[in-house]
């Protein structure tokens, strides 16, 4: 599935601007796994009530804390997706079309619908407390 993802917005990006990066497709796979962290974090807080807390009610001090986190987290993404394997998901989907209608409802199911209910059931769950 994350495969998926990075060869999509691979495809994507060298079709719309025209450069090879892997660096942006894993930081798509790193912003989808995200998405979907968000979305088990969501339904946990939906039936339990458990939330998890923030360092400070600053959003300045909470964005710099977490600043080497995310850093940390692209890297980590970046050397996963490193060229050897990106050449070797590129290859295996080599005869497939990024822009066929299935490919592109398929990234958005992956990626927008998981959203949407992570954000509809943190609505409801902040709004019964």
């Amino acid at each position: 599935m994350y495969n998926f993802i990075f060869w999509f917005f691979y495809k994507f990006f060298e079709w719309r601007k025209g450069f090879k990066s892997s660096f942006i497709a894993s930081a798509m796979v790193g912003l989808t796994i995200l998405v979907h962290l968000g979305l088990v974090h969501s339904i946990i807080r939906y039936f339990t009530r458990f939330t998890i807390g923030v360092f400070s009610n600053s959003y300045g001090y909470n964005r710099l804390i977490l600043l080497p986190v995310v850093i940390l987290w692209f890297y980590i993404l970046y050397q996963f997706y490193y060229k050897k394997r990106a050449d070797e998901i590129l290859e295996k989907r080599k005869k497939n079309k990024f822009s066929e209608p299935k490919n592109i409802i398929f990234a958005v199911l992956l990626i927008v619908v998981p959203l949407l209910i992570a954000i509809k059931l943190t609505n409801i769950a902040v709004s019964n407390q």
